[in-house]
């Protein structure tokens, strides 16, 4: 860091919880589809939402929703085994099978929320455990509040600056 430079914290870089889709567990997979697609309105490619957050009654945060999640969950049988089986075909996704799996909770197909970073943690330490753990994406939160989410290609891009401006 150069003099003057204060080093930014996970909160420096959050996108707020308002800004990112977010449901509770007994929505559909077809109500996260409208999610994801109304989320990706007037946003650029490089800032598209590729997740859902997923949250009980007590708007406690239960699971991630992944875009791979939904779309195993549309066809079970490629969550099973990708390489073996054959897919939909185009039309398949009209029919009464795709149609029948698209009602079902995500709560079936999301991962529960394994690490989180709080809204003080250096920008080091998130990339840490974002690393360890393969994430491109963790919850914020301050204290047992989600405030909303931080990704690895916003502290990359930060840490990226840091180190050209030297």
């Amino acid at each position: 860091m150069t003099k003057g430079q204060v080093e930014k914290k996970v909160r420096d870089l959050l996108i707020p919880l308002t800004n990112y889709p977010h449901m509770p567990y007994w929505a559909s997979l077809k109500e996260a589809m409208v999610q994801l697609t109304l989320a990706q309105q007037g946003l650029a490619p490089g800032e598209r939402r590729r997740t859902v957050l997923v949250f009980d009654e007590a708007y406690k945060l239960q699971g991630i929703l992944t875009q791979k999640d939904i779309l195993r969950g549309i066809e079970p049988s490629f969550a099973r085994s990708p390489q073996t089986t054959t897919p939909l075909a185009w039309e398949d996704l009209l029919a009464a099978g795709a149609q029948e799996q698209a009602k079902k909770a995500i709560k079936e197909f999301m991962s529960p929320v394994g690490h989180v970073a709080q809204a003080e943690d250096s920008l080091i330490r998130a990339s840490h455990v974002m690393l360890a753990d393969n994430l491109d994406l963790l919850p914020v939160m301050d204290g047992g509040k989600v405030l909303g989410v931080v990704r690895l290609e916003d502290i990359f891009h930060e840490i990226s600056l840091t180190i050209l401006a030297v």
